[in-house]
């Protein structure tokens, strides 16, 4: 008897606690994080820095050639960047192959017509963004702030970043 007098006041304490890191998340998601900076060079050995591109939206785009829905992304981003280019918009592909691959993704690059810059990513930037599956797309607003994280592809998503995209290009700094 004195067993379940117990057991009742325990598991609201159990079930009220577990909600606490849920108000946590809430809470990041109203002040954005920076954005970690890095400086890389592109496959074309010109070199970005993500603190220079601050006044910019910036998109970008964590993939691999061997990747299925990373392909079926890059038309739809081609048409973002065409679009959006003249609008403070940057894209920047950040390949996740091997370093020592980089002449197979310059082919893929070519083979696909992808207009923006190609990074060969370092491990420590892809831990830096977290980024646990492929494709994963992270859009960062003018202040440097990362505002979104999506990980895969599909024609729902595609609609979902252009709209991102739309908004954050239209805020004022």
């Amino acid at each position: 008897m004195r067993r379940s007098n117990l057991f009742l006041p325990l598991l609201l304490i159990l079930c009220l606690g577990s909600l606490f890191p849920l108000f946590h998340c809430a809470q990041r998601t109203k002040d954005p994080a920076s954005a970690p900076d890095f400086t890389l060079k592109t496959i074309e050995g010109h070199e970005v820095a993500l603190s220079g591109l601050r006044g910019k939206v910036v998109l970008l785009d964590f993939w691999a050639t061997w990747c299925g829905p990373c392909k079926e992304s890059i038309p739809h981003l081609i048409q973002l960047y065409k679009s959006y280019q003249d609008k403070g918009f940057e894209l920047i592909g950040m390949s996740t192959d091997k370093a020592g691959d980089v002449e197979m993704v310059r082919r893929f690059v070519k083979s696909m017509d992808i207009p923006y810059p190609i990074i060969m990513t370092p491990d420590e930037v892809a831990r830096n963004y977290k980024v646990t599956g492929l494709p994963t797309t992270v859009l960062i607003d003018k202040e440097g702030k990362v505002r979104e994280k999506i990980v895969g592809f599909n024609s729902a998503i595609g609609q979902q970043i252009a709209a991102r995209v739309e908004e954050l290009t239209s805020e004022k700094p």
